[in-house]
Protein backbone atom coordinates (compact mmCIF):
# COMPACT_ATOMS: atom_id res chain seq x y z
CA UNK A 1 0.00 0.00 0.00
CA UNK A 2 2.73 2.13 0.87
CA UNK A 3 3.13 2.97 -3.31
CA UNK A 4 -0.56 3.74 -3.80
CA UNK A 5 -0.43 7.00 -1.84
CA UNK A 6 0.28 9.81 -3.77
CA UNK A 7 3.75 10.97 -2.72
CA UNK A 8 2.60 14.93 -3.26
CA UNK A 9 0.65 14.27 0.02
CA UNK A 10 2.17 15.13 3.11
CA UNK A 11 2.11 12.71 6.08
CA UNK A 12 1.95 15.51 8.44
CA UNK A 13 -1.45 16.57 7.02
CA UNK A 14 -2.76 13.13 6.32
CA UNK A 15 -5.70 13.29 9.44
CA UNK A 16 -7.44 10.66 7.16
CA UNK A 17 -6.01 7.22 7.89
CA UNK A 18 -6.21 5.75 11.36
CA UNK A 19 -3.32 4.92 13.17
CA UNK A 20 -1.53 1.26 12.56
CA UNK A 21 0.23 -0.85 14.57
CA UNK A 22 4.06 0.29 14.72
CA UNK A 23 5.06 -2.52 12.99
CA UNK A 24 2.44 -3.74 11.00
CA UNK A 25 1.81 -0.68 9.05
CA UNK A 26 1.20 -0.72 5.32
CA UNK A 27 1.54 2.84 4.69
CA UNK A 28 4.64 3.10 6.17
CA UNK A 29 7.56 3.88 3.73
CA UNK A 30 11.05 4.24 3.75
CA UNK A 31 12.31 8.89 4.29
CA UNK A 32 16.02 8.27 4.45
CA UNK A 33 18.98 5.84 4.29
CA UNK A 34 22.10 6.60 5.31
CA UNK A 35 24.95 6.90 2.68
CA UNK A 36 27.58 4.23 2.10
CA UNK A 37 30.87 4.38 3.84
CA UNK A 38 32.68 3.08 1.01
CA UNK A 39 35.78 2.57 2.70
CA UNK A 40 38.94 0.57 1.60
CA UNK A 41 39.01 -2.96 3.52
CA UNK A 42 42.88 -2.08 4.08
CA UNK A 43 41.20 0.58 6.45
CA UNK A 44 38.70 -1.23 7.58
CA UNK A 45 42.08 -3.44 9.01
CA UNK A 46 43.73 -0.73 10.14
CA UNK A 47 40.34 0.05 12.69
CA UNK A 48 40.24 -3.34 13.85
CA UNK A 49 44.19 -3.78 14.72
CA UNK A 50 44.04 -0.65 16.55
CA UNK A 51 40.94 -1.70 18.37
CA UNK A 52 38.89 1.11 17.02
CA UNK A 53 36.85 -2.07 15.72
CA UNK A 54 36.15 -4.18 18.47
CA UNK A 55 35.34 -7.96 18.68
CA UNK A 56 32.19 -6.87 19.56
CA UNK A 57 31.56 -4.46 16.56
CA UNK A 58 32.36 -7.73 14.61
CA UNK A 59 29.64 -9.78 16.49
CA UNK A 60 27.00 -7.08 15.86
CA UNK A 61 27.60 -7.31 11.90
CA UNK A 62 27.53 -11.17 12.20
CA UNK A 63 24.32 -10.98 13.78
CA UNK A 64 22.89 -8.40 11.26
CA UNK A 65 24.35 -10.44 8.28
CA UNK A 66 21.41 -13.20 9.99
CA UNK A 67 18.67 -11.05 11.63
CA UNK A 68 18.54 -8.38 8.91
CA UNK A 69 17.09 -5.59 10.48
CA UNK A 70 17.02 -4.51 13.91
CA UNK A 71 16.67 -1.02 16.23
CA UNK A 72 18.42 0.55 18.96
CA UNK A 73 16.76 -0.43 21.70
CA UNK A 74 17.42 -4.15 20.80
CA UNK A 75 21.03 -3.44 20.09
CA UNK A 76 21.21 -2.17 23.41
CA UNK A 77 19.53 -5.19 25.03
CA UNK A 78 21.65 -7.73 23.36
CA UNK A 79 24.89 -6.00 23.08
CA UNK A 80 25.37 -3.32 25.71
CA UNK A 81 22.85 -5.21 28.11
CA UNK A 82 24.92 -3.64 30.94
CA UNK A 83 24.72 -0.06 29.78
CA UNK A 84 21.44 2.22 30.70
CA UNK A 85 22.33 4.92 29.28
CA UNK A 86 20.68 5.52 25.08
CA UNK A 87 23.24 8.46 24.59
CA UNK A 88 26.42 6.35 24.94
CA UNK A 89 24.78 3.31 22.82
CA UNK A 90 23.58 6.23 20.26
CA UNK A 91 27.20 7.62 19.87
CA UNK A 92 28.81 3.91 19.25
CA UNK A 93 26.34 2.91 16.69
CA UNK A 94 26.70 6.53 14.94
CA UNK A 95 30.35 5.29 15.20
CA UNK A 96 29.89 2.47 13.45
CA UNK A 97 27.85 3.99 10.97
CA UNK A 98 30.81 6.31 10.03
CA UNK A 99 32.88 3.06 9.44
CA UNK A 100 30.21 1.35 7.23
CA UNK A 101 29.32 -1.14 9.53
CA UNK A 102 25.75 -0.28 9.81
CA UNK A 103 23.65 1.37 8.25
CA UNK A 104 20.55 3.52 9.18
CA UNK A 105 16.82 4.01 7.61
CA UNK A 106 14.93 6.67 8.48
CA UNK A 107 11.08 5.97 7.75
CA UNK A 108 7.39 7.20 8.42
CA UNK A 109 4.00 6.55 7.64
CA UNK A 110 0.72 8.05 6.10
CA UNK A 111 -0.67 6.52 8.98
CA UNK A 112 -1.03 8.09 12.73
CA UNK A 113 0.61 11.64 11.84
CA UNK A 114 4.09 12.37 12.37
CA UNK A 115 3.90 13.10 15.79
CA UNK A 116 4.32 9.33 16.79
CA UNK A 117 8.31 7.84 17.63
CA UNK A 118 9.46 6.29 14.59
CA UNK A 119 12.63 4.43 15.73
CA UNK A 120 15.28 4.15 12.98
CA UNK A 121 15.82 0.88 11.59
CA UNK A 122 19.71 -0.42 11.20
CA UNK A 123 21.13 -2.87 9.10
CA UNK A 124 24.50 -3.98 7.45
CA UNK A 125 26.77 -1.48 5.61
CA UNK A 126 29.26 -2.13 2.89
CA UNK A 127 32.18 -2.05 5.32
CA UNK A 128 29.80 -4.81 7.37
CA UNK A 129 29.80 -6.91 4.00
CA UNK A 130 33.10 -6.82 3.40
CA UNK A 131 34.38 -7.90 7.30
CA UNK A 132 31.86 -10.46 6.28
CA UNK A 133 33.21 -11.72 3.21
CA UNK A 134 37.21 -11.54 3.66
CA UNK A 135 37.40 -12.30 7.62
CA UNK A 136 34.47 -14.82 7.98
CA UNK A 137 33.86 -15.65 3.98
CA UNK A 138 30.50 -15.00 3.80
CA UNK A 139 29.13 -13.59 0.93
CA UNK A 140 25.79 -11.70 1.08
CA UNK A 141 24.75 -11.71 -2.81
CA UNK A 142 21.95 -9.36 -3.86
CA UNK A 143 21.92 -8.74 0.29
CA UNK A 144 25.28 -6.75 -0.14
CA UNK A 145 24.35 -2.72 0.70
CA UNK A 146 26.11 -1.75 -2.74
CA UNK A 147 23.38 -3.74 -5.05
CA UNK A 148 20.58 -4.40 -2.45
CA UNK A 149 17.59 -6.28 -3.53
CA UNK A 150 14.51 -3.73 -2.62
CA UNK A 151 12.63 -4.64 0.72
CA UNK A 152 9.24 -3.05 1.34
CA UNK A 153 8.86 -1.34 5.19
CA UNK A 154 6.62 -4.24 5.78
CA UNK A 155 9.06 -7.05 5.10
CA UNK A 156 11.60 -4.81 7.10
CA UNK A 157 9.20 -4.89 10.08
CA UNK A 158 8.75 -8.15 10.47
CA UNK A 159 12.10 -8.69 11.01
CA UNK A 160 12.13 -6.03 13.36
CA UNK A 161 9.10 -7.86 15.26
CA UNK A 162 10.47 -10.88 15.26
CA UNK A 163 14.27 -9.77 16.94
CA UNK A 164 12.05 -8.46 19.52
CA UNK A 165 10.21 -12.05 20.23
CA UNK A 166 14.09 -13.55 20.27
CA UNK A 167 15.29 -10.73 22.55
CA UNK A 168 12.59 -12.19 24.96
CA UNK A 169 12.97 -15.25 24.24
CA UNK A 170 16.68 -15.87 25.20
CA UNK A 171 15.78 -13.52 28.75
CA UNK A 172 12.64 -15.96 29.54
CA UNK A 173 14.07 -19.04 28.52
CA UNK A 174 16.83 -21.21 27.55
CA UNK A 175 16.63 -21.28 24.18
CA UNK A 176 19.41 -23.56 22.09
CA UNK A 177 18.65 -22.84 18.79
CA UNK A 178 17.16 -20.05 16.49
CA UNK A 179 17.59 -20.11 12.41
CA UNK A 180 15.51 -17.89 9.91
CA UNK A 181 13.27 -19.97 7.37
CA UNK A 182 14.05 -23.52 7.19
CA UNK A 183 12.69 -25.32 4.64
CA UNK A 184 9.60 -27.97 5.43
CA UNK A 185 8.92 -30.58 3.07
CA UNK A 186 5.95 -32.66 3.52
CA UNK A 187 4.97 -34.75 0.24
CA UNK A 188 5.13 -32.61 -2.96
CA UNK A 189 4.12 -29.28 -0.61
CA UNK A 190 7.30 -27.06 0.99
CA UNK A 191 6.52 -24.58 2.73
CA UNK A 192 9.29 -21.96 4.72
CA UNK A 193 8.08 -20.94 7.46
CA UNK A 194 9.90 -17.30 9.16
CA UNK A 195 11.81 -18.91 12.09
CA UNK A 196 12.73 -22.32 14.31
CA UNK A 197 13.65 -22.24 17.61
CA UNK A 198 14.01 -25.21 19.99
CA UNK A 199 13.66 -24.37 24.09
CA UNK A 200 14.76 -26.80 26.48
CA UNK A 201 12.85 -27.27 29.94
CA UNK A 202 14.68 -27.40 33.66
CA UNK A 203 14.77 -31.56 32.77
CA UNK A 204 16.77 -31.41 29.42
CA UNK A 205 13.41 -31.75 27.16
CA UNK A 206 14.13 -29.83 23.85
CA UNK A 207 10.93 -28.64 22.43
CA UNK A 208 10.83 -27.19 18.81
CA UNK A 209 8.60 -24.35 17.88
CA UNK A 210 8.16 -23.14 14.14
CA UNK A 211 7.56 -19.51 14.13
CA UNK A 212 5.32 -17.80 11.78
CA UNK A 213 5.14 -14.22 11.37
CA UNK A 214 1.96 -12.41 9.18
CA UNK A 215 2.01 -8.64 8.89
CA UNK A 216 -0.63 -6.50 6.62
CA UNK A 217 0.07 -7.54 3.16
CA UNK A 218 -3.01 -8.71 0.87
CA UNK A 219 -2.56 -12.14 0.98
CA UNK A 220 -1.58 -12.98 4.75
CA UNK A 221 -5.10 -15.12 5.00
CA UNK A 222 -4.78 -17.08 2.11
CA UNK A 223 -1.39 -17.71 3.09
CA UNK A 224 -2.40 -18.58 7.02
CA UNK A 225 -4.92 -21.11 5.48
CA UNK A 226 -2.18 -22.79 3.32
CA UNK A 227 -0.03 -22.77 6.32
CA UNK A 228 -2.52 -24.63 8.76
CA UNK A 229 -3.05 -27.04 6.19
CA UNK A 230 0.11 -27.69 5.45
CA UNK A 231 0.98 -27.87 9.39
CA UNK A 232 -1.44 -30.43 9.92
CA UNK A 233 -0.08 -32.78 7.79
CA UNK A 234 3.29 -32.10 8.90
CA UNK A 235 3.03 -32.07 12.70
CA UNK A 236 0.93 -35.71 12.52
CA UNK A 237 3.69 -37.46 9.84
CA UNK A 238 6.66 -35.80 10.81
CA UNK A 239 7.54 -33.65 13.76
CA UNK A 240 4.42 -34.39 16.41
CA UNK A 241 6.65 -32.71 19.51
CA UNK A 242 6.48 -29.42 17.55
CA UNK A 243 4.11 -26.29 18.10
CA UNK A 244 3.18 -23.88 15.43
CA UNK A 245 3.28 -20.25 16.76
CA UNK A 246 1.84 -17.23 15.11
CA UNK A 247 3.00 -13.75 15.80
CA UNK A 248 0.52 -11.01 14.29
CA UNK A 249 -0.26 -7.33 15.30
CA UNK A 250 -3.15 -8.01 17.33
CA UNK A 251 -5.68 -9.83 19.11
CA UNK A 252 -8.49 -9.24 16.06
CA UNK A 253 -5.41 -11.03 14.12
CA UNK A 254 -4.67 -13.73 16.42
CA UNK A 255 -8.81 -14.38 16.57
CA UNK A 256 -8.88 -15.10 12.88
CA UNK A 257 -6.20 -16.93 12.75
CA UNK A 258 -7.37 -19.55 15.38
CA UNK A 259 -10.51 -19.40 13.14
CA UNK A 260 -8.56 -20.50 10.26
CA UNK A 261 -6.09 -22.88 12.28
CA UNK A 262 -9.63 -24.64 13.66
CA UNK A 263 -11.22 -25.22 9.72
CA UNK A 264 -7.96 -26.56 8.72
CA UNK A 265 -7.55 -29.02 12.20
CA UNK A 266 -4.27 -27.28 13.66
CA UNK A 267 -5.75 -25.39 16.56
CA UNK A 268 -4.82 -27.97 19.05
CA UNK A 269 -0.75 -27.33 18.11
CA UNK A 270 -0.92 -23.59 17.52
CA UNK A 271 -0.08 -20.74 19.71
CA UNK A 272 -0.22 -17.12 19.21
CA UNK A 273 1.75 -14.48 20.23
CA UNK A 274 1.19 -10.23 19.74
CA UNK A 275 3.11 -7.53 18.63
CA UNK A 276 0.72 -5.19 21.65
CA UNK A 277 1.64 -8.27 24.86
CA UNK A 278 5.54 -7.93 23.27
CA UNK A 279 5.87 -4.60 22.98
CA UNK A 280 3.32 -2.71 25.27
CA UNK A 281 1.85 -5.07 27.65
CA UNK A 282 3.56 -5.77 31.41
CA UNK A 283 3.89 -9.47 30.23
CA UNK A 284 6.85 -11.51 31.01
CA UNK A 285 7.03 -14.44 28.18
CA UNK A 286 6.62 -16.65 29.96
CA UNK A 287 2.98 -15.95 30.35
CA UNK A 288 2.93 -14.38 27.33
CA UNK A 289 1.62 -16.98 24.68
CA UNK A 290 -2.12 -17.53 24.34
CA UNK A 291 -4.65 -19.45 22.70
CA UNK A 292 -8.28 -19.29 21.84
CA UNK A 293 -11.21 -21.38 23.37
CA UNK A 294 -14.35 -20.71 22.74
CA UNK A 295 -13.53 -17.54 21.32
CA UNK A 296 -12.00 -16.53 24.52
CA UNK A 297 -8.20 -15.77 24.77
CA UNK A 298 -6.26 -17.67 27.17
CA UNK A 299 -2.31 -17.13 28.57
CA UNK A 300 -0.34 -20.11 29.01
CA UNK A 301 1.70 -20.29 32.27
CA UNK A 302 5.17 -21.52 31.38
CA UNK A 303 7.11 -20.40 34.59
Amino acid sequence: MENLVSPLIKPSSNTVLPERPQWDDPYAFLLSMSPLAQNDYWWIEQKIKAGWITDRDIQLVRFLSVHRWIVLDQIRRIFFPDVKDFISVRKRVSRLIRYGLLRRIKWTSYSGGTERNRPSIYELGDSGADILKYMHGISLGNRDPRHQKPATMLYRSRYVITNELYIKLREAFNMVHFEFHPTLKWKDIQVIPTAKYVLRSPKGREMPFYLICHREDEKWVKTVRFQAAFFKEYIANVEPQATIVVLVSNDEKALLANKIAEQEGASSFTWFVTDKDLLYNEVHLSQGFFFFEKGEKTYYDLR
